[in-house]
């Protein structure tokens, strides 16, 4: 039987929560849409086009059988479509590269999202804030999917990709949610949409 679901958590919560359900509502709906098309279109290796070329090797997404019993405590306030995709699946690696490895992003759970948080923000005090949540990460380099988790600021919920050597300010931001991350993501075959084309 699958845990709560964020309506159901929201819904025991307080008003503030119930307007933060109401906000991120299309993006948690988007979630359960995104992880349903991953798994019919991408649940076996396939080969992917990457800005009109083939890509040379065999991509694919699985998803962890279980989901997440309950969310440890989390820095800032975690959004909702991050809450339901922990929900439904405690961890994913999306678009990975079967033969080398070398390709794809891992979606960690929350135990290892916190780890990887901790240990990011003591090695990059200038660059990580305390709201940062380290999402993902990136298989063959080192770059990582950053969540803005404080709901005071107006970035609320955005994807960053944080790079090993460049400041924040040079970080892009590619998604204003994690869904929509997903999305642009699965639109772009698993490549980096976000990087200039040379």
């Amino acid at each position: 039987m699958r845990c709560r679901t964020t309506y159901d958590s929201f819904c025991s919560g307080t008003d503030d929560d119930l307007l933060g359900f109401a906000a991120g509502y299309a993006n948690v709906s988007k979630i359960i849409e995104m992880i349903g098309l991953l798994k019919e279109q991408w649940g076996i290796p396939r080969e992917a086009v990457h800005r009109g070329k083939r890509c040379p090797f065999l991509l694919v997404c699985s998803f962890a059988a279980d989901s997440c019993e309950s969310l440890p405590r989390l820095p800032g306030r975690i959004p909702g479509d991050i809450r339901e995709f922990w929900l439904i699946t405690r961890t994913a690696t999306l678009f990975k590269d079967q033969q080398y490895g070398q390709w794809g992003v891992e979606i960690m759970d929350p135990e290892e999202a916190l780890r990887e948080t901790s240990q990011q923000r003591t090695g990059r005090p200038r660059d990580f804030m305390s709201a940062d949540l380290v999402l993902a990460r990136f298989f063959g380099d080192s770059d990582l999917v950053v969540i803005a988790c404080d709901p005071g600021q107006a970035g609320f919920g955005s994807v960053t990709i944080a790079l090993p050597t460049d400041r924040r300010s040079d970080w892009p931001v590619v998604a204003r949610s994690f869904g929509d991350f997903l999305e642009n993501l699965t639109q772009a075959e698993g490549d980096k949409y976000w990087e200039a084309v040379c």
